[in-house]
């Protein structure tokens, strides 16, 4: 392999630019990356919520058509006595 087609020698030869400013490339991550967070957090309380709430209100309804057609409510589950 000659070194013109080493990767090594060719990454010896690339221009590094120099660090930014810390203030600069803190400021620069603040404004790229917290409104996409803050719309990730959006988006998986809003899905995790009505996920959790159409669960609520389908054992709400169907305990309501269970009531309306036995005139029972559903007998609630008993917690097991032989806890701690």
């Amino acid at each position: 392999m000659s070194p013109a087609q080493d990767p090594l020698e060719r990454l010896a030869e690339v221009k590094v630019p120099p660090v930014p400013d810390a203030g600069t490339l803190r400021d620069g991550v603040r404004r790229r990356l917290n409104p996409r967070l803050l719309a990730l957090h959006i988006i998986e309380f809003a899905v995790g919520a009505t996920a959790w709430a159409v669960v609520h209100m389908a054992a709400a309804l169907a305990s309501a058509i269970r009531f309306t057609v036995t005139g029972r409510w559903p007998e609630r589950p008993k917690p097991d006595e032989s806890g701690p």
